[in-house]
């Protein structure tokens, strides 16, 4: 089975990069800055727009291989990384979508709380999961209709949460998604879902988030979120909790209260 990594950029970045990766891969280049023009380059579709969002959802439309990862424009990859990926679903051939590991600068496990062994994910596990540790099956995804939801991620009003949002409603429509304890690239630096210092649209989005998942009951998950993370902000837990429940009357107010 053919295998693509879908990878995301905007005003050329990823193009600009010595690094490339060892296998076949897909580019949407965002122009944001018009002035700026794009590049040209094979395995590139240049769009403008903006939004990480409708990026993956480009990059969803035009994707043909059996196999597909998701991807930033700053990552690297392990060495035989299609290899890798590639045996997991041919070893799991009832998952639709794997989630996987990735290391940092010093190629140590990212995350802390990375489980040591195989599992099959439910709707509080996938809360967990970077949008550059999910492959799936590409006829899985397209065959359910699954696209990300474009009022969430980076670009546009609510800059978090579209990685969780794409899972659950995964799952929701009955795609079976495993756990592997696999490292499969390198990914410098602080993942944006958690830079909520001086980011209010950040934690705003994330109380939408809920409300797009979970309805109702993200009220009251908002109020744990917030007892857990308000510290990390510098912020006061009342101050905290106000952005998370202004990020549900956003999204409400939008009109968007349904699955896609």
């Amino acid at each position: 089975m053919d295998f693509k990594i879908l990878i995301s950029t905007t005003d050329d970045f990823f193009l600009k990069r010595d690094y490339r990766p060892s296998c076949d891969y897909l580019v949407i280049n965002q122009i944001i800055n018009i002035e700026h023009g794009a590049l040209c380059a094979p395995n590139c579709i240049s769009l403008v727009e903006k939004g990480v969002s409708k990026s993956r959802n480009a990059a969803l439309s035009f994707c043909e291989s059996g196999l597909a990862l998701i991807s930033d424009d700053d990552v690297s990859y392990v060495k035989d990384v299609e290899h890798v990926i590639k045996k997991a679903f041919d070893e799991n051939p009832e998952a639709d979508i794997i989630t996987f590991q990735f290391l940092d600068n010093d190629y140590r496990l990212y995350k802390k709380n990375y489980r040591q062994k195989t599992f099959w994910h439910d709707v509080y596990s996938l809360a967990k999961v970077s949008s550059v540790e999910i492959a799936f099956r590409v006829d899985s995804i397209k065959g359910a209709n699954l696209r990300f939801d474009e009022n969430f991620g980076l670009g546009s009003k609510l800059p978090s949460g579209e990685e969780y949002i794409f899972l659950v409603d995964a799952l929701k429509r009955g795609l079976k998604i495993l756990y592997m304890p696999i490292p499969i690239l390198i990914h410098p630096g602080e993942s944006s879902g958690g830079q909520f210092k001086s980011n209010p649209d950040l934690i705003m989005s994330k109380g939408a988030m809920l409300y797009r998942i979970f309805g109702y009951k993200s009220y009251l998950m908002a109020l744990v979120f917030a007892l857990r993370k308000y510290k990390r902000a510098h912020m006061s837990f009342v101050n905290f909790y106000r952005l998370m429940i202004s990020g549900i009357k956003l999204y409400r107010k939008d009109g968007v209260t349904s699955e896609r």
